[in-house]
């Protein structure tokens, strides 16, 4: 099951972390891959959490209540994923992030950008939206073409 939810967190709260993570002092780090090693696509990453380390940035509080809202009551990895405007829609690899887990994704911008699921559902990029779906479910990124140069996602697997 697929669900999405519009206007997740509270306004002041959303853009406070909306502001923060497409200003100037938000650290992203280039990742030469999208989905697989040698898929042909780039990202650029900031990872909040990761089972192997912990918390790995100082701004991991910055979702508190999110991970509270969505009934996560153990973590196994926050990232958030930046993805560059293109000409054309350019589609990452299908994928899915792990088994047995939930999988959200919350939308930071608003554009023409989406997520595909292998069943032909997309879910387009809405600034404060989440789609929360079972990680197992085959799903990939698509670009935007329109807007900021820049859409950004946040994906969380917790269970």
């Amino acid at each position: 099951m697929i669900e999405v939810i519009d206007t997740f967190l509270p306004k002041e709260e959303f853009n406070s972390i909306q502001s923060f993570m497409t200003g100037l002092t938000f650290p992203w780090y280039f990742y030469p891959n999208m989905v697989r090693d040698g898929d042909g696509k780039f990202q650029f990453l900031h990872v909040f959490y990761q089972p192997e380390v912990g918390p790995n940035s100082n701004n991991i509080e910055l979702f508190t209540n999110f991970m509270t809202m969505i009934g996560a009551k153990k973590c196994k990895r926050i990232k958030a994923n930046l993805t560059l405007r293109t000409s054309t829609p350019e589609e990452s690899l299908f994928h899915t992030d792990y088994n047995d887990i939930k999988t959200a994704i919350f939308y930071i911008n608003t554009n023409n950008g989406y997520t595909e699921f292998e069943s032909g559902v997309r879910v387009s990029s809405v600034a404060n939206r989440v789609c929360i779906f079972d990680s197992n479910l085959e799903h990939r990124g698509v670009t935007h073409t329109d807007g900021e140069h820049q859409r950004i996602v946040v994906n969380f697997n917790y269970a």
